[in-house]
């Protein structure tokens, strides 16, 4: 045989054993020689199962939940995809119309599909929508009383949706349908249902190939485990086509090598997030360190540390040295705070530093909601620890809602070997071999003649686990693979020809994972937002949401034609009929105007208030509400800041209204009010006499400020209601008495602020006993570890015991659950403010918070204050700027860009006072932006409140007797409320012009929170700014909470 003959049999040989060994891997990692096995376990099997979560919810505002009467849920399986559809009903327990919050988690990766909610219309069908358009969209709804519904992602594999209105005693019907990939072939497929509470009637099938594989029906059924079915057995390869489009599992990798664990560094999440799993992972920890010593043996160094928001060196010392000791100092800490990945990185490079360790394990649910949250960001640190002698890490995924895809990009940033990802619900001999296996990386992916495939390259793979592969290739042409460089046979005959849905999404999932890919290492915003664009496109056009996208509920033509969304999408709706999925064909005639009530004849009441008034006794929520401050009504000391000067007196804004005419709009308005200065009827009451409680809001002038942000018919129909309800009153209580001429009042009366074991804990915290508040307040979050109120109740109790680390990991708890919400992100701010050590927290939450809501003013003005406390100067008067530059929605916050305008001219004083050479440069920039100089003492009371849709007014009383509210904005001893906020958020302000010694105090500050609407308990805060005139500047922050209706809040005195 001549040499080349040699060869080419040689060769076919090769090729013969790779194709039935499978590809091997590229980059392998070398054995470990012949050592035994790093992990060695007494006791085989999974660790005891966390406390499951519910996968899906609908809750009030205030925690309520809502039964779940009914479920339905079709699945058809078609190859190695999925698709499911859920059919929900919950009924609301309150006597009141709600907004409730739907959860919904779903199977690592898959990708929503439909949103729907039933009206008395009919099923209203949610729209892909860019994110911050569908947000906007979903509050002007809410505003004019429409019903809306805004599903989005809000962290990982958890989505979740505002849904309004939820009718008082009702049910509220939904649909949502989502499409998934089924990632290892020997799995059955599984619904989850663990966790759920009772479900009325629940009813669930699975088919695949046009035949039920399995169902299951139950009344009052309480879920103890998930449903599953078993599927048609399939090899390691199989997929489906359409057309030109693939979508293939296969198994690239069959055999890899073990590694040693000589060393190892453990972090251990305990964020709020994991309080439901909490105890079980405690055990996992405990049993894979257990398992180290027997198998590495007990001297095998170890380092544990716990983090969230923070990072605590829990035990150093051997693997057999580990015990009870440093998991009751874990137990100690509890699961509270914010997480925080890169400060967990960062803290592992200093400390191996200290002690070095080969190995370093996460144990996480990978879901970073502090600091820096970016993929390419994170793998960037956890790459600069093979400077300190890491060579591997490897993560433990744990909990239901996690980010596995970080995770993994975690493990793979670029250590000298790159580790693996383990599901923490595996048993733990499995666990233990995933950490201990090497992993091959590098492994480049190509289909012969296809124009685009997906993934490029493969890293972190190990034995016995599948990989999807899409790609575009012609139709018709066979697929062959190479993975590694290496062939990966797929036979034709476990490629089924399969219809458009389903692999098009899964296309399309893909191609949208490769463009965030490609958005998080663009370099610029320009080039981010591009990409950005691309990702929104695709995600409309199939109907996959996204990151950067949401599925907004829309009710006519009109809405669409309105928003500029695209019709054309209606055509594409899936559906489960027949045991197949469906394409649900819209007509563009089924969605139709709602129909409008025939006109009705005007009473007089009508005709006085221009054809704006129903009866607000009819359409108003029951009320719930009043709120609670964490103050006694106490002068509070004032944290110094350096900040501007005083002396704006708004006439730059006056003469600017009047030069646009827009005065006349305003005398026009209040004559036609009678709100204001006592034109109109309605407005006949003297406005100096002392008044019984007021009403909500009457009607308001125009912004006294360039028209950006402008009234709506909505806004105007609201306070005619308001001020008929307040005339009404006056005329059954009439005024009250005066005294020697002159009005004196005094603060409000009204219900007690607190309800429920709030109340009880802040009671005794006011009674000295804030141990005993600390153990209620804990035993509460315990039972109810989601409940809002018992994490503030838990920080309180802290705030009194002094523990300014566990009061600031309290707070952080509301990022951390929460991690989507702009207005909760800004209420944990604003208590993480007023905890010593907790501003940094603040700063970075409220960052985060205008990135995901830049149409929130309170968003930008508590950011730019709280870099202005850390002496950020030029970025506060950036961040401020940036505010006052956004455009707002139409009519929703008065007297904002007034408000705006004297924040920057206080941040630019503060900056010129810490850096005078600059001045004239900071006065150009102030004047750029449109900021009012302020030069002259002052004192502004600010109010916010993170509750949308709903009305709290600001009252002020002077040391004289004087009052000033929303119907009498000024104070006769000095001082203007700007304007009143009666659609949700404020701001509003009211400052006084004076320097100390020509002020009328003592100012008792107070809140009405009259209108709860649907949205449950408020909360915000009261910020107080003192402007000595030179630029220096000093902060109170005085949060609360809104519990009882119609009740009044003490927010404390300025009494100097």
């Amino acid at each position: 045989m001549n040499r080349k003959g040699f060869l080419a049999q040689f060769t076919a040989a090769f090729q013969a054993v790779a194709l039935v060994v499978g590809a091997l891997p590229a980059q392998a990692q070398p054995a470990a020689g012949t050592a035994p096995a790093p992990f060695r376990f007494d006791k085989l099997g999974p660790i005891e199962a966390a406390r499951p979560e519910a996968p899906v919810s609908l809750t009030a505002s205030d925690g309520t939940g809502l039964k779940l009467s009914r479920m339905t849920a079709r699945a058809v399986v078609e190859g190695p995809l999925a698709f499911t559809e859920l059919q929900l009903a919950f009924q609301n327990p309150e006597d009141r119309v709600i907004e409730g919050q739907f959860r919904v988690v779903m199977p690592q990766g898959a990708s929503v599909s439909r949103f729907a909610m039933k009206t008395d219309a009919g099923w209203q069908e949610g729209e892909v929508v860019d994110r911050g358009k569908a947000r906007a969209v979903y509050e002007d709804f809410l505003h004019r009383r429409q019903d809306p519904a805004l599903l989005e992602v809000a962290s990982a594999n958890e989505f979740s949706a505002r849904v309004f209105p939820i009718p008082a005693k009702g049910t509220k019907e939904l649909i949502i349908s989502y499409s998934q990939e089924l990632f290892l072939a020997e799995a059955p497929y599984s619904l989850p249902l663990k966790g759920l509470p009772e479900v009325g009637a629940l009813d669930a099938e699975v088919s695949a190939g046009g035949k039920v594989l399995g169902g299951l029906k139950r009344t009052n059924f309480v879920p103890d485990k998930d449903f599953e079915a078993s599927l048609p057995a399939a090899g390691s390869a199989g997929g489906l086509r359409h057309k030109n489009l693939a979508v293939v599992r296969v198994r690239p990798v069959l055999k890899t090598q073990p590694e040693a664990v000589a060393s190892l560094l453990v972090l251990f999440d305990t964020s709020a997030s994991r309080i439901l799993g909490f105890d079980p992972q405690m055990k996992l920890l405990r049993i894979l360190i257990s398992g180290l010593a027997k198998g590495s043996g007990p001297e095998t160094p170890v380092t544990v540390a716990s983090f969230d928001q923070t990072v605590r060196l829990v035990y150093e010392g051997t693997a057999g040295g580990f015990g009870d000791d440093a998991l009751a100092r874990i137990r100690k800490e509890r699961a509270l705070g914010a997480s925080s990945l890169m400060g967990a990185v960062g803290w592992a490079g200093r400390q191996l530093q200290k002690r070095p360790a080969k190995r370093v394990l996460l144990i996480t649910d990978g879901v970073a909601t502090q600091g820096e949250t970016g993929a390419e960001e994170l793998r960037a640190a956890v790459k600069k620890l093979k400077a300190h002698g890491a060579e591997r890490l490897d993560a433990v995924a744990v909990g239901g809602i996690r980010d596995e895809d970080l995770l993994k990009r975690l493990v793979t940033a670029g250590l000298p070997r790159d580790g693996a990802v383990a599901d923490g619900r595996l048993p733990v001999e499995t666990i233990a071999a995933k950490l201990t296996e090497a992993t091959s990386s590098g492994l480049e992916v190509a289909v012969e003649g296809a124009s685009w495939v997906w993934p490029k390259t493969i890293d972190g793979l190990q034995a016995k686990e599948d990989v999807f592969v899409f790609a575009e290739l012609p139709e018709g042409s066979a697929f062959k693979l190479t993975v590694g460089r290496r062939a990966v046979h797929v036979p034709s005959e476990s490629l089924a020809s399969s219809e458009r849905p389903l692999v098009e999404r899964a296309w399309a999932k893909a191609k949208i994972a490769s463009l965030l890919r490609k958005h998080e290492m663009a370099d610029g915003r320009e080039a981010k937002d591009k990409v950005r664009s691309e990702i929104v496109e695709l995600s409309v056009k199939h109907r996959v949401v996204s990151r950067f996208t949401s599925l907004l509920v829309l009710e006519t033509l009109d809405d669409y034609a309105r928003y500029g969304i695209d019709r054309k999408a209606l055509a594409d709706i899936l559906t489960v009929a027949d045991n197949a999925v469906r394409v649900v064909q819209r007509p563009l005639e089924s969605v139709t105007l709602k129909p409008q009530p025939a006109p009705e004849s005007p009473s007089f009441l009508d005709r006085l208030t221009g054809g704006f008034m129903r009866s607000k006794s009819a359409a108003a929520p029951a009320m719930m509400g009043g709120l609670a401050a964490s103050i006694d009504g106490a002068e509070m000391e004032a944290a110094p800041a350096e900040a501007p000067p005083s002396g704006g007196s708004g006439e730059g804004f006056t003469q600017a209204m009047m030069a646009s005419g827009a005065a006349a709009d305003f005398m026009a308005s209040a004559a036609d009010s009678g709100g204001g200065g006592g034109g109109g009827m309605l407005g006949s009451v003297m406005p100096q006499l002392a008044l019984p409680p007021p009403s909500p809001s009457p009607a308001e002038p125009p912004d006294m400020a360039p028209a950006r942000v402008s009234g709506g018919g909505l806004e105007r129909v609201e306070r005619a209601e308001h001020r008929v309800e307040r005339a009404q009153r006056r005329e059954l209580t009439g005024p009250p008495a005066r005294r020697g001429g002159a009005a004196m009042e005094r603060p409000q009366e009204g219900p007690l602020p607190y309800t429920g074991r709030f109340k009880e804990v802040m009671e005794l915290i006011r009674a000295g006993k804030a141990d005993a508040a600390a153990v209620k307040a804990r035993a509460w979050l315990s039972e109810s570890p989601g409940d809002v109120m018992a994490i503030v109740a838990l920080g309180e109790a802290l705030e009194a015991l002094r523990d300014w680390v566990g009061a600031s990991r309290a707070y952080g708890s509301i990022i951390d659950l929460f991690p989507g919400r702009a207005d909760l992100r800004r209420y944990a701010g604003e208590r993480l403010e007023r905890v010593a050590g907790g501003l940094d927290l603040a700063v970075d939450t409220y960052e985060k918070a205008v990135e995901n809501r830049p149409d929130h003013p309170s968003s930008h003005r508590l950011y730019a204050f709280a870099l202005l406390k850390k002496k950020e100067h030029r970025k506060a008067f950036e961040a401020m700027a940036k505010g006052m530059a956004e455009r707002y929605p139409s009519g929703r916050f008065r007297g904002v860009e007034r408000i705006l305008a004297e924040d920057l001219g206080l941040i630019a004083a503060a900056w010129i006072k810490a850096e005078p050479g600059r001045k004239a440069e900071i006065q150009a920039l102030l004047a750029a932006a449109g900021g009012s100089k302020e030069e002259a003492p002052s004192v502004r009371f600010v109010l916010n409140w993170e509750t949308d849709a709903n009305d709290v007014d600001f009252h002020i009383y002077d040391g004289k007797g004087g009052h000033a509210y929303y119907s009498q904005p000024t104070l006769p001893s000095g001082g203007d409320l700007y304007a009143d906020v009666t659609t949700g958020y404020g701001p509003e302000c009211f400052t006084i012009r004076k320097a100390r010694p020509q002020r009328a105090v003592p100012y008792r500050l107070q809140a009405h929170y009259y209108s709860r609407g649907p949205m449950g308990y408020g909360m915000g805060k009261l910020q107080v700014i003192e402007h000595d005139g030179k630029g220096g500047l000093s902060f109170e922050e005085r949060p609360f909470v809104v519990m009882v209706d119609r009740a009044f809040l003490d927010l404390g005195q300025l009494k100097k």
